[in-house]
């Protein structure tokens, strides 16, 4: 692993982080970038070795995370409202590997208080990965955490 890059994106993620949507700890950390278009998120990120398994690529929590993330942000900013997770499946298609990766959330349905999302991780050679499904609670403004 090289030590020197994973110490440098935790210092930059400490300094740079905001404990809101887009500007988490996390989020910064893994050096995710945002993109809305329409009803759809599209999430970047470089692939660095501090976020590999043992057998030498991404390793599958952190997959599931920027899933999670993805359909997370595209409720929040296309219903204004933030939500919590009920129930994610996710399917592991292939190894993540290469130098970069592209994160693609859609809504299948929206409701007031329940909305089904799905998401698509994909490699950078266009390469499916991994694929999730998830159930949301959209949580009421008075629930919410301001972003």
């Amino acid at each position: 692993m090289d030590e020197i890059a994973a110490r440098r994106a935790f210092e930059d993620a400490l300094l740079s982080y905001k404990p809101q949507f887009e500007t988490f700890f996390l989020s910064k950390l893994f050096g995710l970038s945002y993109h809305y278009a329409d009803e759809t998120l599209t999430i970047a990120f470089p692939i660095h070795d501090f976020l590999f398994n043992p057998q030498g690529w991404v390793h599958g929590g952190v997959s599931a995370f920027v899933l999670d993330v993805a359909m997370g942000h595209l409720l929040w900013h296309t219903l204004k409202a933030s939500g919590s997770t009920l129930e994610m499946k996710t399917q592991y298609v292939a190894p993540l590997k290469g130098t970069t990766a592209r994160c693609v959330a859609n809504f299948i349905r929206k409701g007031k208080g329940i909305c089904f999302l799905e998401a698509r991780l994909f490699d950078d050679q266009g390469q499916l990965t991994v694929a999730a499904t998830s159930t949301w609670k959209v949580n009421r403004p008075k629930d919410a955490v301001a972003p």
